[in-house]
């Protein structure tokens, strides 16, 4: 006698512990038929160059298109620091070519006052940095050495603090997948900068320093059975301004909107019609409220104190609510000066992307296409024009 057994309902989930936004609106994405898809970076460093690196102890050069940092001697850690600011939390990948004895900086200020998540030849470990002076937090005896793929994530876990919002974090460290260390540890606010490090005179290279844009840290991803792909989709987007679109190319992308760089200057010749608007009393300052944090965002002007109020039970920290608050100000002061312009449409201009029209950057709201006739009914003919709906662009 055979015995069969019938399933449904089989739900498959990724339980790695640290999941980005990005990377859960890739499994969103991926569950809904969606492989092609392109997302923006907050760092992004393949070349080794040092230009967007500050305030180097030790030496750091570009040496084979990667980052070369050389100790000076003394029994110490030698760090750079990236000049971009992330806040909590964010997962890191870079590539160790060579060289054992090497660190990852984060959570640190302009004084070097932060954290490293460690390794050497014979362990691996966190340590607190104050400047020059470490103080190892934990030292787990694990012999890795030659090139290796590195993950570092950094996750808040507990925040019940009134006065301070973050109180532990969860710092990982993988090694080609393989998870090495997971510790947490009591949080205490320095900065926001993030690095690398070699110790003592050791020369230690890295590559290929990835962090996206969308880097926040979420709870967990699912589109649970029964449930459309849009479900999991807001579930991680919540209350940030972040853009999921299809693209004209059949992509989708994924990125929060403030960027500034112009897809497509329009020659002078090729507007039909181009009308703008200004609100005259548009809201001068916001009023963020976070979960624990209530932050005021302010823009220039002299029109007087025309508020208007934002919240976002997510946003836990400090820092976090006065990023949000001064993201989200930026898209209220964008939409009080509009414009229409009516041209022959370019196919490849989608919504949210940004045009120099009369020299002037503007974010493209919607886009709509009709056709019409132009000239006389003798020698008119039929064309397709496409009339954009734009806002100004700031920076």
């Amino acid at each position: 006698m055979t015995d069969s057994a019938r399933f449904k309902q089989v739900q498959c989930y990724d339980d790695r512990p640290m999941v980005t936004q990005e990377r859960a609106l890739l499994h969103v994405l991926a569950f809904s038929g969606i492989h092609i898809s392109a997302a923006e970076d907050a760092i992004l460093e393949t070349t080794g160059a040092t230009t967007n690196f500050e305030d180097t102890e030790g030496t750091w050069v570009a040496a084979g298109g990667a980052l070369q940092g050389t100790g000076a001697g003394a029994a110490r850690w030698y760090k750079i620091r990236h000049k971009t600011e992330v806040e909590l939390g964010f997962v890191a990948e870079f590539d160790k070519k060579t060289g054992n004895r090497g660190a990852f900086l984060f959570c640190s200020d302009d004084d070097y006052d932060g954290y490293l998540v460690w390794w050497t030849a014979t362990a691996v470990g966190i340590s607190d940095i104050n400047e020059t002076t470490e103080t190892v937090l934990c030292s787990l005896p694990l012999a890795e050495t030659g090139a290796a793929h590195v993950t570092v994530g950094v996750w808040p876990r507990r925040m019940s603090s009134e006065d301070t919002a973050v109180d532990d974090i969860v710092v990982g460290l993988w090694f080609d997948g393989k998870q090495l260390l997971m510790y947490a540890m009591e949080y205490e606010e320095k900065g926001n900068h993030v690095g690398f490090a070699v110790y003592q005179a050791d020369v230690i290279t890295f590559d290929n320093l990835h962090l996206p844009q969308l880097h926040q840290v979420v709870e967990w991803t699912s589109v649970d059975p029964g449930e459309v792909a849009g479900a999991g989709l807001s579930r991680i987007i919540g209350y940030e301004q972040i853009r999921v679109q299809a693209r004209y190319d059949g992509s989708v992308r994924i990125w929060r909107n403030t960027g500034t760089d112009v897809d497509w200057t329009v020659p002078e010749d090729r507007w039909l019609q181009y009308d703008e608007q200004q609100q005259a009393h548009g809201p001068t300052h916001l009023r963020m409220v976070g979960a624990l944090h209530e932050v005021d965002v302010f823009r220039a002007g002299d029109q007087g104190h025309v508020f208007a109020l934002a919240q976002d039970p997510n946003a836990m920290s400090a820092g976090e609510t006065e990023a949000r608050g001064e993201r989200r100000h930026k898209a209220i002061e964008e939409e009080q000066h509009m414009a229409t312009a009516l041209l022959p449409p370019n196919p490849v201009i989608e919504a949210e992307d940004v045009i120099s029209l009369d020299s002037t950057s503007w974010r493209v709201t919607a886009i709509n296409f009709r056709a019409a006739w132009r000239g006389d009914l003798e020698s008119g003919a039929p064309v397709l024009e496409s009339n954009m709906q734009l806002r100004e662009c700031l920076a």
